[in-house]
């Protein structure tokens, strides 16, 4: 891009970092991001930490991710706790899952009468064997009406119901 004299823009440094992220190019998306202001005078926004938090957390880097989001001059979002959760629950780090579930849980209570963060903090409990976690956990969604819902799927058109729990 440079080489033909064309500046890259914040929507630019979003795409390298998703592609880093989906290509597993950490040490690449790390260093875009880090020139993002200093090289090009390009704030990051809260889509561009998320990338590195997804980058970091794909990875296996969970608690570097962890670390980067307490030091993000922005405030996170749900989306971003949501893909840190996950990427806890993909490399076994319960304790920091649980951490990070229960942020999930308590710093956005309006968007907790989706099961999706309780039934992913039961499934890193579970897979720990916390089996009094997983039950508490799902006491909480009893006592709050929280109902998980069944999975499904649309492929071709067709919708597929999977009674799962």
């Amino acid at each position: 891009m440079a080489s033909f004299g064309v500046k890259p823009n914040l929507v630019t440094f979003t795409s390298l970092l998703s592609a880093c992220c989906h290509a597993g190019l950490v040490e690449e998306g790390v260093h875009l991001f880090e020139i993002m202001e200093v090289q090009f005078g390009l704030r990051p926004g809260l889509k561009h930490y998320g990338c590195i938090v997804h980058l970091l957390g794909k990875a296996g880097y969970v608690r570097d991710a962890y670390e980067f989001v307490k030091r993000m001059p922005v405030e996170p979002d749900l989306v971003l706790w949501r893909s840190l959760l996950s990427s806890c629950k993909v490399h076994g780090d319960v304790d920091l899952g649980e951490e990070v579930g229960k942020i999930v849980v308590h710093s956005h209570p309006e968007m907790m009468e989706l099961s999706e963060d309780y039934v992913a903090l039961s499934n890193i409990y579970a897979s720990a064997e916390r089996w009094k976690e997983v039950e508490t956990v799902r006491k909480v969604m009893k006592v709050k009406g929280v109902v998980n819902k069944p999975g499904s799927s649309l492929v071709q058109g067709i919708s597929n119901h999977i009674p799962l729990g």
